[in-house]
């Protein structure tokens, strides 16, 4: 039985945010956690906002890659936005060599991705 190197938590804020936490590796084996928690967000469909913390991930492959494209589509088709928080170095460098830096907003810390009260 394989297992998953990643953890995914997940909780809405009380303004509505779906944030889903990651923590470990994001690749092929592992990738489909991720997206049954971001479309879990909000019953049959993805919450419209979503914010997701890589502060624990490790490592991310093209598949990451494809779920990211994925999510950041599923939000603009409700009128939302998806923001990642606390991307580790190596994630950044790989989220700018495929032209992902650019399209989605990156934060320093999970409170700043979060929109203000």
């Amino acid at each position: 039985m394989d297992v998953s190197p990643l953890a995914v938590f997940q909780h809405t804020t009380p303004a509505g945010v779906h944030v889903l936490t990651l923590s470990g590796e994001i690749d092929c084996s592992s990738v489909s956690f991720v997206g049954w928690a971001f479309d879990s967000g909000a019953g049959d469909r993805c919450a419209p906002c979503t914010v997701i913390d890589f502060e624990h991930v490790t490592f991310m492959d093209c598949s990451g890659i494809s779920f990211l494209v994925y999510a950041h589509r599923a939000a603009q088709e409700t009128d939302g936005w998806l923001r990642l928080a606390r991307v580790p170095q190596p994630v950044q460098r790989l989220l700018y060599i495929v032209g992902l830096g650019d399209l989605l907003p990156m934060y320093a810390t999970l409170q700043a991705a979060l929109p203000s009260p």
